[in-house]
């Protein structure tokens, strides 16, 4: 068995990285282990049925692919995006949406006042985490503020949101691109601190934290 294929077992069995990964084993191991995006809407809308929620609540706009693939789906829909460009162009794109609103800013600080109005469980898609080698996406004070939004969702007065997090193969702790990512290991053990009585699982690079 190759190092890769070591590195790929034990992730997909354990969701945890054997051993310290060069550069080229790190870049090689996201894009052996990223699904085609189709899959990331398919469960974004398998949630939102399942669980009968009407409202996405989305960090990382990017080019709005998940909006403009859900937005019928949806009664509404709020997405966050710290680049202004990037927001510049969703919110020029979506504007004859009404349904749709782009809001520009770091998520960990837009998330607050944000949820302040919101008094129905929402579907949380948290893709708002800095991907390097991107000549687009911003980063902000860390490589991803997924910390601070777990703590303002989870702590919000309304229990049963459902939250996806986007990019799982990404939380590998410490590597040779990004410093700040926790690994899913201690990202579970966070969620169970603050919300013992929710599940947290991974599927196809994709966290899914709710009630039973």
């Amino acid at each position: 068995m190759s190092r890769m294929d070591e590195i790929l077992r034990v992730w997909r069995t354990e969701y945890r990285i054997p051993f310290a990964l060069s550069a080229q084993e790190t870049w090689d191991f996201w894009l052996l282990e990223s699904p085609t995006y189709d899959v990331k809407v398919n469960t974004v809308l398998e949630y939102a049925n399942t669980f009968s929620l009407r409202t996405l609540i989305e960090t990382g706009t990017y080019q709005g692919a998940m909006i403009e693939s859900t937005k019928q789906h949806f009664e509404r829909i709020y997405s966050i995006e710290l680049e202004k460009s990037l927001y510049q162009n969703a919110a020029k794109h979506f504007a004859p949406d009404r349904h749709v609103k782009i809001i520009l800013g770091d998520s960990a600080q837009k998330l607050p006042p944000l949820l302040s109005t919101i008094h129905t469980p929402c579907l949380f898609w948290l893709d708002g985490h800095y991907i390097p080698l991107s000549t687009e996406a911003a980063k902000g004070d860390i490589d991803t503020p997924i910390l601070q939004e777990l703590d303002v969702i989870l702590n919000h007065s309304v229990p049963n949101h459902v939250i996806l997090v986007d990019d799982a193969r990404c939380f590998i702790g410490k590597n040779p691109f990004l410093k700040d990512y926790p690994t899913i290991a201690e990202l579970k053990d966070y969620v169970q601190q603050k919300r013992p009585d929710m599940q947290f699982t991974v599927k196809n690079d994709i966290i899914r934290i709710h009630l039973p």
